[in-house]
């Protein structure tokens, strides 16, 4: 056909739009007091708490105001019940026992015997003042370039800097230590003195009197004595019904010195979404709409969150009672149950069967797999049918793409030999369904020559292009983000402003790397990895050597003969290291489902929280528990009822809020090579690959130096980062389907499926059922056939022959969203 020609809006309508595809009031079982582990410093100290009910069918509520608080022995707490919260009256240990109705429970709160007048440190006291007060946002003094010369870091998370810029910067013109009151750290937020950030503080107010004080003992930073070590807020997860709603929210300081410290007030809240919900300096939450959030409260460089949902109205005796397949959907099924949302319904065998073999396989599944599969009688056949994918070559094919762009198996740094290597390494241990934790020890220890042990390739997007030098600022924040789920890169150039991640911890993390050169050896595509016998990472700041330690503070013992990459890996790959399965499961997870139960899915900050915790965590115990098998990690969440989920919708609940609990299926763009290959099946054409034999499948290519254009197009990645596919369709895709010489070559073939459904005579309702269910896996609808039959009928009255008729509908399909998007 010379020109391609649409053949009526009724098609185009039908084509182009996608389809959508298709309780009772618990009883209270217990109370639970938060914070726990309250120890109050000294007489006089006080802690706000709050009392959370627990029911039966697993929903919570508050009951901080409507259950009975008191203390067994007030000589050494109250209950101030008006502000629900504890005050210490003397040393000692007081029993406090909480009732509502016939559930009762009792609690411990201690207060140790500190002096009465303690000093003002100035971690945590002032810093809590600047942080609460907005001194040191990003809007003011703690934006990068502070203000008028005045730079403090973002909400306090460097406090020994902070300390040297208030009290010893410009010869120490912020402070007065021979007449304190008449200091410019207090002159300026009380506005005697002007300040481009207005009147902040009061003469009579705490926060004014603890500065006043602070300055009076010395201004003292008190680096040696009490810090704080962890915040905590309470409850970690509240669900709000209905606009106006309020939780108090607490938070709790825990000490260097064992004692905690009420820091409801002395934090700085920020809510991930105020859409949502808003809270106030002093920690009340009100709800606003429906959705799901996260509140932070952030403090000295140490932050706490909670999940909060907000629903429009309780959980109805009308809700669906829905029977899940396995642990997955009880916590899916529980976590929407509480938050109002009504799951999806199943999806049908069809629908099915083309998302389960493009998700595991990369392909459409055939006619005649489609019909055996839907003849199946047996109430296990899905089931079967995720077994058999499982253990064909197809699976391996499609896998494999997805770990060669997370292990970055990249041309700009490999020259095609090695990229060959490298694929075939990822293909054998997945088709041999290898241990991940094993492979991951494998590729973090692997050196030698690349040709000889693929797995070395994987330093190789790591080295400096230009000077052929290995890099570990590369290679760290790659291996975190892809085994812990940790995005580091924020901390190489300095401490993490929002996490508790500072460039100890990055520098750390690759002193395990320092010992590890290349070699380029006698062809482009030969590199020999090796380790020196010394090798260190010096601090930016500090410029000495870096000692090699895990995240956090621990710090392992060094043998001088070992290979320092082998430490690291098995600390990561431990059982024991939640990282590792975790940061796995939802990388897979977010593969099924474009959503991670952590999202994004690489970004395991304590700001973002998981969705549905319990979910994480029993599947990353799952995989743990099953040896860590890729299949075992598959069946278990394909065989799930969430993920058979059809994509109807929920009536009620948001977009957003049911991509977050797993409500139903959402369509997802196909891959690059999945597209193509697919477009290949549908048409009976198969695309041509420059050195590759005929009926090759994009997937299964080493990567050549030129990769395919239509690939290109649609959004094969470089591999020389770190980055996810981007999801967003683009003009060029667009005008790629629409006109571009992949659709219309094997649109035009005399040798495609157009040739051979004509040749065999068939209707032109059985050739439109015909390519309906190999792109769609179903079959029209009376409504749309009635719709194409007439369009066809009208445009041959005006002149075009069949093939050019058929031609354009094959063209239509191709470019249609049902076709484009797995659902």
């Amino acid at each position: 056909m010379a020109k391609l020609r649409l053949i009526g809006s009724g098609l185009l309508a039908l084509l182009f739009v996608m389809p959508a595809c298709g309780a009772e009031a618990g009883v209270l079982k217990a109370l639970r007091l938060e914070p726990e582990g309250i120890v109050l410093a000294s007489r006089g100290a006080a802690q706000r708490f709050t009392l959370t009910a627990i029911y039966s069918d697993g929903t919570e509520s508050d009951a901080t105001r409507t259950a009975r608080v008191i203390s067994l022995n007030p000589e050494v707490v109250v209950v101030d019940t008006a502000h629900c919260q504890f005050q210490a009256k003397s040393p000692g240990l007081a029993r406090i026992r909480m009732a509502q109705g016939k559930v009762a429970t009792v609690a411990e709160v201690s207060v140790r015997n500190h002096p009465a007048e303690m000093s003002v440190n100035f971690s945590p006291d002032i810093l809590s003042i600047l942080t609460t007060k907005g001194c040191n946002g990003s809007g003011c003094h703690g934006s990068p370039v502070g203000q008028n010369g005045f730079k403090l870091s973002l909400f306090g998370y460097d406090g020994a800097a902070d300390y040297q810029m208030i009290v010893k910067a410009q010869d120490g013109r912020r402070v007065n230590l021979q007449d304190p009151a008449k200091s410019l750290l207090l002159l300026k937020p009380t506005f005697v003195e002007p300040h481009g950030g207005g009147r902040l503080l009061s003469e009579d107010s705490d926060e004014y009197r603890l500065l006043l004080k602070w300055l009076e003992q010395g201004a003292r930073q008190n680096s040696s004595g009490t810090r704080l070590t962890k915040l905590e807020m309470a409850p970690t997860e509240r669900i709000l019904v209905s606009k106006g709603s309020h939780q108090s929210m607490v938070v709790i300081g825990r000490l260097s010195d064992g004692t905690t410290r009420d820091m409801t007030r002395e934090v700085r809240y920020v809510v991930g979404d105020d859409v949502v919900a808003e809270i106030m300096s002093d920690g009340t939450l009100s709800a606003k709409t429906p959705g799901i959030t996260t509140v932070s409260a952030r403090a000295l460089g140490q932050v706490a969150t909670a999940q909060i949902g907000v629903i429009q109205e309780p959980v109805g005796s009308d809700y669906p009672h829905v029977k899940g397949n396995n642990f997955i959907d009880e916590l899916v099924l529980t976590k929407l149950h509480r938050m109002n949302v009504r799951p999806a319904a199943l999806t049908s065998d069809r629908e099915f069967a083309r998302r389960i073999f493009l998700d595991l396989m990369g392909i459409l599944p055939t006619p005649e797999e489609l019909h055996r599969f839907l003849e199946d009688s047996r109430l296990d056949k899905r089931s079967r049918l995720i077994n058999s994918l499982l253990e064909r070559p197809e699976y391996v094919s499609h896998w494999t793409v997805k770990f060669e762009d997370w292990f970055r198996n990249c041309q700009l740094h490999m020259q095609g030999r090695s990229m060959g290597m490298f694929k075939d390494w990822i293909r054998d241990w997945l088709a041999a369904d290898r241990p991940y934790n094993q492979v991951v020890r494998e590729l973090l220890t692997s050196q030698g020559d690349t040709m000889l042990n693929p797995a070395a390739n994987f330093w190789l997007p790591a080295t400096d292009f230009m000077l052929k030098q290995f890099s570990v600022n590369k290679v760290t924040p790659t291996v975190s983000r892809l085994f812990l789920g940790v995005r580091m890169e924020c901390a190489e150039c300095h401490n993490h402003p929002l996490e508790n991640y500072t460039q100890d911890d990055f520098y750390g993390l690759a002193a395990f790397f320092a010992r590890l050169r290349v070699k380029h050896g006698y062809g482009e595509y030969r590199r020999t990895w090796f380790l020196e016998n010394e090798g260190d990472v010096n601090h930016p700041l500090t410029k000495k050597p870096v000692l090699p330690k895990f995240l956090g503070d621990a710090v392992p013992p060094i043998p001088g003969d070992v290979d320092l990459r082998a430490i690291l890996a098995d600390w990561i790959v431990a059982s024991e290291n939640s990282y590792f399965a975790r940061a796995t499961v939802n990388r897979v997870w977010h593969e099924y489902f474009n959503t991670g139960i952590v999202e994004p899915f690489d970004d395991f900050r304590s700001t973002n929280m998981p969705t549905n915790r319990q979910l994480l965590d029993r599947l990353a115990r799952h995989f743990v528990d099953c040896g860590y098998r890729l299949k075992e990690l598959h069946r278990i969440i394909l065989n799930s009822r969430t993920y058979q989920a059809s994509s109807e919708t929920s009536p009620g609940a948001s977009e957003s809020v049911q991509r977050l609990l797993f409500a139903r299926c959402f369509a997802r763009k196909l891959p690059a090579e999945v597209l193509l290959d697919s477009i290949s099946q549908v048409t009976g054409v198969a695309h041509k690959f420059r050195g590759y034999p005929d009926g090759t499948f994009a997937k299964d290519l080493y990567i050549p130096d030129n990769p395919d254009y239509f690939l290109v197009t649609f959004s094969f990645p470089r591999r020389d980062i770190l980055a996810g596919r981007s999801q967003s369709p683009t003009l060029g895709q667009a005008l790629h389907m629409m006109n571009g010489e992949t659709i219309r070559e094997k649109i035009e073939s005399d040798k495609n499926i157009l040739t051979g459904l004509m040749h065999r005579g068939l209707s032109d309702a059985d050739i439109i059922s015909a390519l309906y269910e190999r792109a769609y896996s179903r079959l029209p609808s009376d409504s749309e056939l009635k719709a194409i039959q007439d369009d066809l009928l009208v445009e041959r009255a005006a002149g075009l022959d069949s093939r050019q008729l058929l031609e354009s509908f094959l063209w239509a399909i191709l470019n249609s969203k049902e076709f484009q998007l797995n659902h």
